[in-house]
């Protein structure tokens, strides 16, 4: 299988072992070209082998020697006729970030990097340092001193160095300006190998014989969005499907740039501050994120802390112990549910890590 990478904007081509994390010429971030996909269906991508993502390593770069915790392969469940959930905080460190930073630690494993370098509000952080600490890599994770304390402490617990930022956006102008020459950028909101991970959740979904109309999912960097629907245009092309779900995209009313982007600005904006992993004001895929949800015929939807206090609160009743980001889809998917048709929401992370969020729900 072979795979081509390209800036997103002008088609100038790198190496893949590239240590530069965008365009040279464009500043634009980098994607994925594969070109080799047949209409065949997707059993010769199968490696019976291997379980989760590295199931379908024929169609992931650097595939050959996975460093792998077994990510990937999460439960979907449907619990209402009309609504199933894909429980990705089933994945090793707790979120589906793993599956994003298997596929990049294992590409700066194979190309010989010794340090990587990530920035995150956490769950991000937290997967780069699982899987750098396997591949025996070190990790270097810049995060807003707001961010979750027990998300900062099961980085430093894995052997993450923490550099502790003022906010969110200094985290990642820190990250990138302080890079040396022995480090590998893998932030995920740029890294393109990382969404070759989050591919295969569209995968699994197809597998599982889940076929909804809409997938509703939270969104800051968009890696799980893009991967989705970079997915779903794979299994179009090997014949098996003929569209992509509608995706449709929350956010928090305080920072929603894609939200801004389709329908304007806010004249009234509440706290969403307790969803603390989609607060990225300017993610640089933003454009790829809008044309998804166009192609798609989905859209963007904003709540904020109450609504997604009362939707968590439903999600743990239920059992499904979810972050406050994967509840805020949820809670954008309560308004209108007759809207969505038959629909999944991916629950992107467990809620056991903020718990000191989710006071309001167990008060």
């Amino acid at each position: 299988m072979s795979f081509k990478l390209q800036c997103s904007k002008c088609n100038k081509e790198y190496p893949l072992d590239t240590k530069l994390w965008r365009c040279i010429k464009c500043e634009a971030p980098f994607k994925l070209q594969n070109n080799n996909i047949k209409k065949a269906g997707i059993m010769p991508y199968i490696d019976p082998y291997y379980h989760g993502i590295w199931r379908y390593k024929k169609l992931i770069p650097f595939s050959e020697s996975p460093i792998t915790l077994g990510e990937g392969a999460t439960p979907t469940i449907t619990p209402q006729s009309k609504l199933s959930f894909k429980l990705e905080y089933f994945s090793p460190s707790g979120s589906f970030k793993d599956r994003g930073a298997a596929v990049s630690i294992t590409r700066a494993k194979a190309i010989g990097i010794k340090t990587i370098v990530e920035d995150s509000t956490g769950n991000a952080g937290i997967a780069a340092s699982v899987y750098s600490g396997l591949a025996k890599i070190q990790a270097r994770v810049y995060m807003p001193s707001d961010a979750p304390p027990a998300k900062k402490a099961i980085v430093k617990a894995c052997g993450g160095v923490i550099i502790e930022c003022k906010s969110r956006e200094e985290a990642s102008e820190r990250a990138i300006n302080e890079l040396t020459l022995n480090d590998l950028y893998i932030g995920h909101s740029w890294d393109p190998f990382y969404i070759e991970g989050m591919k295969t959740v569209a995968f699994e979904i197809f597998e599982s014989g889940c076929n909804p109309e809409s997938i509703i999912l939270p969104v800051a960097s968009g890696t799980l969005l893009l991967g989705l629907y970079k997915g779903y245009q794979e299994l179009t092309e090997m014949k098996l499907l003929k569209k992509c779900p509608r995706l449709y995209a929350v956010q928090g009313e305080e920072i929603s740039p894609i939200y801004q982007k389709l329908h304007g600005p806010l004249i009234e904006k509440r706290s969403s501050s307790i969803a603390d992993g989609i607060r990225i004001a300017n993610p640089p895929r933003k454009d790829e994120i809008i044309n998804a949800l166009k192609l798609t015929k989905g859209d963007a939807f904003v709540v904020n802390d109450s609504e997604i206090i009362n939707a968590a609160k439903s999600l743990w009743r239920m059992g499904i112990l979810a972050e406050p980001s994967s509840a805020a889809a949820y809670a954008a998917y309560l308004r209108t549910p007759d809207f969505f048709g038959k629909s999944l929401i991916p629950i992107t992370g467990t809620g056991i890590k903020t718990l000191d969020l989710l006071k309001p729900i167990y008060r």
